[in-house]
C-alpha cells in the first residue's frame, strides 16, 4: 500500500461525509458512526479508499434516499459530456494526435469528483479546461508503449469522465483487446457498470467490474475475471486519485496514472501543485519516482 494517510486524510473524510450523510437523509449519529470507522481504519494504516469503504457500505445500507446517492449527478454529467461528444471528437481529429488530445481531456475530466466534499464543476468551465497543458505529461511514452501492446486495461473513475475515456478508446488506432473496469457498488460519483454503459463504453471495450467494494483497484483484493485481466494486461491506464492510492508503490511499469491533484498529500508526493493535471507512471523502473 503506497499511501501513508494522516490527519489531512481524516479531515477530508469528515468534510465529505457531511455531504454524503445529508444526501442519504441520515442523522448526525450516523455521521459520527461512519467517521469513527474511518478513523479506526486510517489508524491501522489503510489507504484512504480502503479506510472509507466500510463506512460507505454502511451508508448505502442505511440510506433512505437509495443506495446510489449521486445517481442524479452521475446521469447529468454523463449526459452533458455525451452532448459534446461529436464536437469534441471532430475537434480532436483536427489535431496532430487525436488520441493524445483525448487522453488529456480524460485527465481534466477527473475534476468531476465528489470525493473531497467539494462542489462539482460547471460543465462549460470543465469543457474550457480540456485542452489545458498537463503539469506532468507522459502521454507520448504511454502511446508508444500502447503501440506495442496486445491488451489494454482502463481502470475507470468518475461518471462523466467515462465519456472522455470512451472518446480516447474511440480515437486510438490501438486494435488490440480493450477492457474497462468499473466499481462494483455505488460509491461517491464513481462509475459502476451501469454508468459505463450509459456513457457508451460497451461500444469500444469489454466492461468488467472490479468485484470489490472499494473505490480503487487494489490488486491483491481482485478475484476471478477482474484479477485475470489485471494480471494479463500489457498496459494499464488508471484513472483518478483513488486508483493512484490503491496502486501507488507497486513498481509496476505497465501502469500509467491520469488524474488531477486534489489534496495536499498527493501534491507533496508527486511534487505537483493542487489543481495540476497528471499523466504519468510512478514506478521504480520508469516515470516519476515519488514516495507517498
Amino acid at each position: 500500500m503506497g499511501l501513508n494517510p494522516g490527519t489531512e486524510c481524516f479531515n477530508c473524510f469528515r468534510q465529505g461525509f457531511l455531504d454524503f450523510v445529508a444526501r442519504a437523509g441520515l442523522s448526525p449519529e450516523d455521521y459520527n458512526k461512519f467517521i469513527a470507522v474511518v478513523e479506526e481504519n486510517l489508524s491501522k494504516g489503510f489507504p484512504p479508499p480502503l479506510a472509507g469503504s466500510e463506512s460507505w457500505a454502511l451508508l448505502r445500507k442505511a440510506s433512505v434516499t437509495g443506495d446510489d446517492i449521486f445517481l442524479c449527478e452521475k446521469k447529468y454529467f454523463t449526459e452533458q459530456m455525451l452532448l459534446h461528444y461529436k464536437k469534441l471528437k471532430n475537434n480532436f481529429l483536427l489535431t496532430n494526435n487525436p488520441q493524445s488530445a483525448a487522453l488529456a481531456a480524460g485527465t481534466w475530466c477527473n475534476l468531476i469528483d465528489a470525493g473531497q466534499g467539494t462542489p462539482l464543476p460547471e460543465t462549460q468551465k470543465l469543457l474550457n479546461t480540456l485542452s489545458s497543458p498537463l503539469a506532468l505529461d507522459e502521454r507520448e511514452k504511454f502511446i508508444n508503449y500502447l503501440a506495442e501492446a496486445d491488451t489494454l486495461l482502463v481502470l475507470g473513475d468518475n461518471a462523466g469522465e467515462t465519456v472522455m475515456d470512451r472518446l480516447f478508446l474511440d480515437l486510438t488506432p490501438f486494435r488490440g483487446k480493450k477492457y474497462y473496469m468499473t466499481r462494483e457498488f455505488p460509491v461517491m460519483n464513481d462509475a459502476t457498470l451501469k454508468d459505463a454503459e450509459m456513457a457508451g463504453l460497451h461500444k469500444v471495450a469489454e466492461l468488467i467490474s472490479s468485484g470489490i467494494d472499494v473505490p480503487a483497484v487494489i490488486p491483491d483484493m481482485l478475484n476471478g475475471k477482474a484479477r485475470e485481466v489485471f494480471e494479463s494486461a500489457d498496459i494499464i491506464l488508471a484513472k483518478g486519485q483513488g486508483n493512484l492510492e490503491g496502486l501507488f508503490g507497486l513498481s509496476d511499469p505497465r501502469v500509467y496514472h491520469s488524474f488531477v491533484v486534489k489534496c495536499p498529500v498527493v501534491s507533496r508526493a508527486t511534487g505537483i501543485a493542487r489543481g495540476g493535471g497528471v499523466f504519468s507512471r510512478f514506478t521504480d523502473t520508469g516515470g516519476n519516482n515519488a514516495n507517498l
